[in-house]
């Protein structure tokens, strides 16, 4: 009986693999990408590739998403991406260790198809927040647990690595999982749930955290707000200094720039409220260095990541045009370590910055940070939106897309942040790029605030507005789109 259970199981699973990737609906493939995207699933053996899952999914039904894409224009932010795309593509040429450039490649490649994927899902008019509520919070929720059960029993997750780490971070990556680094999860004092390093797994969590707040608000769904609060909740029991700060700072951020823009008499009414308010994160922050050794430890991280960039600039000068190429890094640092005594021989840029200068040179350099710029606009523009809904939901999101960057800059990531982060940041640009600033509509369909239902029948006299056998003149809110005025379906 287990047996066909189980294999009814599979057939259903594969029956969804082949209409996610065959079928007419891009919306159910966005939701596999989004179910896979937190477990991710590395199935190939030690010796081999770590490749994800959502990887593989992505090569498969990148055919489909650009056929049917067409010749519709694309943003700027995409071109943006594949000029990037090309410029790293075009840095093997010179790089000493080509063959470590592949998942650079690849990764940007996947963010692309993906960004591609959800505008058109978005097109075919599918309401990508609801959906999300079913494949993908449960997931950060569950991620979040993981956290915070790590963190206070250390035992059970070593346990958890050694049996099922290499399902989620790949063989060769948990083969290499020793105690050496200060965010290996291994070390008592970090936890990453299904991460290996304690940094990126507080970035997820404050990413979707954010991204959760920005998504309930156009949904008005308790859950995600919930969720949203939890992952938040969860960043300081990674161990994560920079990410604690940030889940402080950047939620209230986002508050303070709604209730600037929505209430500027009351707020000005109340300067000291204001001004209490951040001394008392202040204070917090100062309490929480003297008690816990906070600050210091944040120091010894800063200081810790100058030592290391110092042969990035030592670098730059000997390179400025092409940096080092793939491989490049890894070759000089060590002997740079050696000559200033630092413990490891093999420490990445820890910058998004650099580590794109290093590996693709100034025109990698130059390109990435128009896209930095270009996002910032389209950031600011949303921001402008004269609708409440649309700028809690653009603050939130700044916020989100904000900390992949402010985090970027201390860490070993790229522009989407890391794998399990590509899609939501896929999902955020897209919404912001193309929907912020046509209110309600661009959230979904059907999506709808709850306690905040328009009404779907107007009242008798905006319809037969003088008597008589004339036909009733429907007013444009209750026309179907694309119908003539005289339609009058119902």
């Amino acid at each position: 009986m287990v047996s066909g259970r189980l294999a009814q199981v599979a057939s259903r699973l594969w029956a969804a693999a082949v209409a996610a990737v065959a079928g007419p609906s891009h919306g159910l493939r966005v939701c596999v990408l989004f179910f896979l995207t937190v477990p991710q699933i590395y199935l190939l053996p030690e010796g081999s590739r770590d490749v994800a899952l959502t990887t593989i999914a992505t090569i498969v039904i990148t055919p489909v998403v650009f056929l049917r894409a067409g010749t519709r224009r694309f943003s700027r932010l995409f071109y943006l991406l594949v000029a990037l795309l090309a410029v790293r593509v075009l840095a093997l040429l010179w790089s000493p260790e080509p063959r470590a450039g592949a998942q650079s490649i690849v990764l940007l490649a996947q963010f692309i198809v993906t960004l591609v994927l959800i505008r058109e899902a978005l097109r075919q008019g599918n309401d990508l927040p609801r959906l999300l509520e079913r494949v993908y919070w449960p997931w950060v929720a569950a991620e979040a647990l993981l956290v915070v059960v790590f963190r206070l029993l250390p035992g059970v997750e070593h346990t958890f690595h050694d049996f099922l780490g290499g399902l989620f971070t790949g063989q060769n990556a948990i083969t290499t999982l020793v105690p050496k680094g200060p965010n290996n999860v291994i070390d008592t004092a970090k936890a990453g749930g299904v991460f290996l390093n304690a940094n990126v797994a507080a970035m997820f969590l404050g990413v979707n955290g954010l991204a959760a707040l920005a998504m309930s608000s156009i949904t008005g769904s308790r859950l995600v707000r919930r969720i949203g609060i939890a992952a938040l909740l969860a960043v300081p029991f990674t161990g994560s200094k920079s990410a604690t700060v940030l889940a402080l700072a950047l939620p209230a951020a986002a508050m303070l720039i709604f209730r600037m823009k929505h209430s500027p008499p009351r707020l000005l009414r109340r300067p000291v409220l204001l001004v209490s308010m951040g001394l008392a994160t202040v204070t917090l922050i100062i309490v929480g260095g003297l008690v816990f050794g906070f600050l210091g430890t944040l120091g010894e991280a800063f200081i810790g990541r100058t030592a290391i960039w110092g042969f990035g600039a030592s670098a730059f000068v000997e390179h400025p045009l092409l940096g080092l190429g793939y491989g490049g890094w890894e070759a000089g640092f060590a002997t740079y370590a050696a000559e200033q005594g630092i413990y490891r021989d093999d420490f990445p840029p820890h910058n998004l910055l650099l580590s794109v200068w290093s590996k693709t040179g100034l025109l990698g350099l130059g390109v990435t940070v128009a896209f930095f710029v270009v996002l910032t606009g389209q950031v600011m523009r949303a921001l402008s939106q004269r609708s409440s809904l649309d700028t809690k939901f653009a603050a939130f999101s700044a916020m989100a897309l904000g900390w992949v960057l402010i985090q970027g800059l201390g860490e070993n990531t790229d522009i989407f942040g890391e794998i399990h982060l590509l899609p939501m940041v896929a999902l955020l640009i897209t919404y912001l790029g193309q929907h912020a600033g046509e209110g309600n509509r661009y959230h979904g369909r059907h999506t709808r605030r709850r306690g905040h239902q328009a009404p779907t029948v107007p009242p008798v006299g905006d319809v037969h507005r003088q008597p008589g056998p004339r036909d009733a003149a429907i007013p444009s809110p209750v026309r179907w789109p694309g119908s003539d005025p005289g339609d009058a379906r119902g």
